[in-house]
């Protein structure tokens, strides 16, 4: 059986799961994008049943044992603190980061935004989305966290003509009984690659459901006030992880989408990328 694969930036995660049915359920977890040297450091997870749950030996020796559902819960926390001590001192932005005519453009909302909606339709649409979660923020250039989309299955209806394998991809049930899928960006058929590299423009959402969409730029200051709203600084220097996330403030375009129409806002954000060529 061929083994789970989550990457971060530094390592290549691979759970070896007992059996078809634990590895349907871990599999949501899995995140393959082609990444930029140097090659991956592997971890291997083993995971056995027994008495009717799953056991895992981790990379740190810790053995976890419980419900598929509680092994996830403890490669999320894995994971993430493999990001944040990869990266010391960098301050973490919740948003998607899509490519549109070779500019790199990240979307940042508040729950309920419809910002996995929209990096779905733009999946489908054929543009290179990175990744749906955090932008990291280095000194000099931004990259992507390796991570699927994240997609409420009764968003998957707002985006017409999904195919078959988006309805079937990996699942799990969110605490209110809803379903909650995991999709991968290359999904649409273009091969998920997340690279460092420039900010170009950042577009603050803002929902409208059942209305149009409709953009427009706002000021430098505004957009580090969202931003601080929007970000998970270290626990360390954070003073510095805050000057760095206010240079990006305000050298980066900033706009504000009114999201409703996903078509429309297609649109909007292929005119704010060919402004900035």
């Amino acid at each position: 059986m061929r083994p789970i694969v989550c990457r971060t930036l530094r390592r290549e995660y691979r759970l070896h799961p007992p059996s078809d049915e634990v590895a349907l359920l871990l599999r949501f977890v899995e995140a393959t994008p082609d990444l930029p040297a140097p090659p991956l450091e592997i971890a291997d997870i083993p995971v056995r049943c027994r008495d009717g749950f799953v056991v895992a030996t981790l990379p740190s020796g810790e053995v976890v044992e419980g419900t598929p559902n509680h092994l996830l819960g403890a490669m999320h926390r894995i994971i993430l603190a493999d990001l944040v001590e990869g990266e010391p001192g960098a301050p973490f932005l919740h948003g998607a980061t899509v490519m549109i005519a070779g500019r790199r453009i990240l979307l940042v909302g508040h729950k309920g935004s419809g910002k996995s909606t929209l990096s779905l339709h733009l999946v489908f649409a054929g543009y290179d989305v990175e990744g749906d979660e955090h932008l990291i923020i280095r000194d000099s250039e931004v990259v992507a966290r390796p991570r699927t989309l994240r997609v409420k299955e009764g968003s998957l209806r707002l985006v017409p003509d999904l195919p078959d394998e988006v309805w079937k991809a990996p699942s799990i049930h969110n605490w209110d009984g809803s379903m909650i899928r995991s999709i991968s960006p290359s999904a649409g058929g273009r091969p998920w690659v997340i690279r460092p590299g420039k900010l170009d423009a950042m577009i603050f959402l803002v929902a409208n459901h059942g209305g149009r969409s409709a953009a427009r730029p706002i000021p430098g200051k505004n957009a580090f006030g969202r931003l601080m709203g929007e970000v998970m600084l270290p626990r360390t220097g954070v003073a510095t992880a805050a000057g760095r996330l206010r240079r990006v403030a305000m050298e980066v375009p900033a706009y504000q989408l009114l999201l409703g129409d996903l078509t429309t806002a297609e649109w909007h954000l292929g005119s704010i990328a060919a402004e900035l060529t």
